[in-house]
């Protein structure tokens, strides 16, 4: 079973990730943005796993989905780092 506090850590982590990259662009079109989806993608899984976990502290495939969920937000944020416009565009 994965430590509750990792996979918060891993969501907390894109969240900020993706928020800083968020109001960085500064988009005309401030919800209908990937950036914005993801960083509220991130806050259900932060909140909603520990909801998952006290419904049912047994079930430790929720745990490594989670981890798996995190991971994969935390490497799309990254990524999309990566791929952000050069800084004179926005």
């Amino acid at each position: 079973m994965v430590p509750t506090s990792v996979i918060i850590l891993l969501f907390l982590a894109a969240f900020f990730l993706n928020g800083w990259q968020y109001y960085q662009i500064d988009p005309k079109r401030r919800v209908l943005n990937l950036r914005f989806a993801l960083m509220a993608g991130a806050t259900i899984g932060a909140i909603g796993y520990p909801l998952i976990n006290a419904y049912d502290p047994g079930d430790r495939h929720a745990s490594w989905l989670f981890l798996a969920l995190g991971l994969f937000w935390l490497a799309t944020a990254y990524y999309l780092l990566r791929r952000m416009p050069p800084r004179e565009t926005y």
